[in-house]
């Protein structure tokens, strides 16, 4: 995108003082970066003789010997009972959905049925990963911001949505193939020039599937067809596989994030 300002926002610091999505409690809670549940199914259970090795922009070959390691996790942001009850439904829907879409060989530009997804409540269900997302994205926003950032993606939408169990209508998800790799991107937003409309973007990336989350001014940018929302015609119903091979493309194209690696057998 031509004449774009980029502001590659990670994030590490004190801890807020209130949770940022009830804004109510002590924030005393940090979410895993990767799902613990994501990083238990593809690496198994690390230990002290047999560790797993977290890469960042910092340091490589970091020894992680248990996976609630604090390297594992965001810095503390939200409660406890937001990280937990209150969320706990969105972690289950996402948990359910990366089993079966891991447990798949996807073709990237199919369309998959959300029924094939979740046979019941699929609505909801799906509704439920988008807010799974949404945590995970406020998260990284919030820590961008405590660190001093001037990030021009307002959090009290998210904060409004995961409160009252709704989509944000300005963030978007694409489900794709992958092939390779378990971590996530830091979260990348653009104010472009002519025009000054935001766009932001990370991706979760979990070995065979990844997850691109977008956040798109609502009116400001073309509707794609491979990018899903709950509210859209086609998100109510199926979602077309991306293309995240990247494998097959120049690294210089790739933003550096977090990496999680099994250890070298």
């Amino acid at each position: 995108m031509a004449g774009e300002a980029s502001a590659n926002i990670a994030g590490a610091g004190a801890a807020a003082p209130l949770c940022w999505i009830c804004k109510t409690n002590k924030a005393d809670s940090g979410e895993h970066k990767t799902k613990r549940s994501d990083l238990l199914a593809v690496l198994g259970k690390p230990s002290q003789q047999e560790p797993l090795f977290y890469h960042d922009l910092h340091r490589r070959n970091q020894p992680v010997g248990s996976l609630d390691a604090k390297i594992l996790k965001n810095p503390v942001r939200i409660c406890s009972h937001c990280n937990n009850a209150r969320t706990q439904p969105h972690d289950f829907a996402w948990e359910a959905m990366s089993d079966r879409l891991r447990s798949r060989r996807l073709k990237v530009g199919e369309w998959v049925r959300c029924e094939r997804i979740f046979p019941y409540s699929t609505k909801r269900r799906m509704i439920d990963v988008h807010l799974f997302f949404l945590k995970l994205t406020g998260c990284m926003i919030a820590e961008a911001v405590a660190n001093g950032h001037n990030v021009p993606i307002p959090l009290d939408p998210f904060s409004d949505a995961i409160m009252l169990g709704r989509p944000h209508r300005e963030v978007h998800l694409q489900f794709g193939r992958h092939d390779g790799g378990i971590g996530r991107s830091d979260l990348h937003v653009w104010t472009t020039d002519p025009g000054g409309s935001v766009l932001g973007a990370w991706m979760y990336q979990l070995d065979t599937i990844s997850v691109s989350v977008i956040y798109a001014q609502a009116g400001r940018f073309e509707h794609r067809p491979d990018v899903w929302h709950p509210h859209s015609w086609t998100g109510r119903k199926r979602f077309q596989v991306a293309d995240f091979m990247y494998g097959r493309r120049d690294e210089s194209e790739l933003a550096d994030g977090p990496i999680v690696h099994a250890a070298p057998t």
